[in-house]
């Protein structure tokens, strides 16, 4: 067999062709998944077994996270508005923010130009500094703009205001165009190159796992207004206002009794979990859908002061894992400089002696736990294990005397 040519077996990519090619490294997965989600329809959150599409929905992400990131660092934008149109197949996140308009001293670029089309340009790499926000790589919302057949950039930082499109997969763009303006904003408006995902037009489950992006970012952030609004096919609109003036009010929506406590960073609360372990669990505002270091360090604690007190009242030594089965765990925290397993942030990596925060359970808590229906719960389970263990010692007993 003839040798493939020296140009064909190596070659060098652009950053374009790269997160073309290679989408996955940047977005997740760019096929349809099936796994569990929790949904929200403006009323009720309700978990259900769904097939949709990581890629997809990491676009939004990676643009809805600039916004709360920026209000973490200026609390003046306490305004996001997200607009999915299901007609044109676009996607509108607004925020009374703004980016300074102004051309950077050394590379002579447009300050939202260099962020927007750059991929490894932001705000985020001065690790001297404390980092409390979403973003680490200054990927993010240049990979939606590759992803993208048109991404436009609108941004005042109330003096002047940019305005440009890219489109053709960040290709092509138009010249920045400059005016004066008097108050601050951003809005980024995106065509989803949706082919790329398989994806004919966006789907009313992706919308569902947007509202429900958007619910989670006004509850991790309560100085934030999120409005969303919905553009049907037969251009009907649907506004709806998300506001928490607390997380607790937030946990309320997935269940009706939970033991909850807050300190400085930390928002923690516990209930009883039906099937198996759950966590519902934000980092800076990301939501990390398989936990992390996090949960297991709020978890754990719990855990270690429930064994103890179950050995101490009842006698018996439960084992870690038949507490935990009848756990669900809420958190949203801060953590400094986190570091998560990808750059689809889905677990927290980072060692809690790094986390620069930390939350110790309150004895009360614990007590609380104990006394409720989820210990009631593991001990029952607990005899239920020990007799069927005794039945099957009698009839191996039994079959032995036979």
């Amino acid at each position: 067999a003839k040798h493939k040519g020296i140009e064909q077996k190596y070659q060098k990519l652009t950053d374009i062709e790269h997160v073309l090619l290679r989408p996955f490294m940047y977005i997740g997965s760019i096929t349809p998944h099936t796994g569990d989600q929790y949904l929200y329809d403006g009323e009720k959150i309700w978990k259900e077994e769904v097939e949709y599409n990581p890629g997809f929905i990491k676009l939004f992400d990676e643009i809805i996270s600039n916004a709360v990131d920026e209000h973490r660092r200026n609390p003046k934008l306490n305004q996001i508005e997200v607009t999915v149109d299901l007609n044109q197949n676009q996607i509108t996140v607004r925020d009374n923010g703004g980016i300074p308009v102004v051309k950077h001293p050394v590379h002579k670029e447009w300050v939202p130009e260099m962020i927007f089309s750059n991929m490894k340009a932001g705000s985020n790499f001065d690790d001297t500094e404390k980092r409390i926000v979403a973003g680490t790589n200054g990927v993010g919302s240049s990979v939606t703009n590759i992803i993208s057949r048109e991404f436009s950039v609108s941004t005042s930082d109330g003096t002047n205001r940019i305005d440009q499109v890219f489109s053709n997969n960040m290709h092509d763009r138009t010249k920045p165009q400059i005016s004066p303006a008097k108050r601050g904003f951003t809005e980024i408006s995106y065509l989803p190159d949706l082919k790329r995902f398989g994806m004919k037009e966006i789907d009313e489950l992706s919308l569902f796992i947007m509202f429900k992006r958007c619910l989670d970012v006004a509850a991790c952030n309560n100085k934030v207004t999120v409005v969303f609004n919905r553009i049907d096919s037969d251009l009907k609109k649907k506004s709806y206002t998300l506001r928490f003036k607390t997380f607790e009010e937030y946990i309320k929506l997935y269940s009706t009794e939970f033991f909850y406590e807050e300190s400085d960073d930390w928002k923690i609360a516990f209930a009883k979990a039906d099937s198996g372990f759950t966590n519902v669990s934000f980092v800076n505002s990301v939501q990390t859908k398989d936990g992390g270091t996090h949960v297991e360090y709020i978890t754990n604690q719990l855990i270690a002061d429930l064994r103890e007190m179950i050995k101490k009242k009842h006698k018996v030594e439960v084992k870690p894992n038949d507490i935990r089965n009848y756990l669900s765990v809420f958190i949203e925290c801060t953590v400094v400089n986190s570091s998560f397993s990808s750059q689809t942030k889905e677990k927290l990596i980072t060692e809690p002696k790094d986390f620069g925060t930390k939350h110790v359970i309150s004895e009360k808590l614990v007590k609380a736990v104990f006394k409720s229906d989820i210990i009631a719960s593991v001990l029952d389970w607990i005899e239920k294990k020990d007799l069927a263990q005794e039945r099957a010692e009698l009839r191996k007993l039994n079959n032995n005397l036979d």
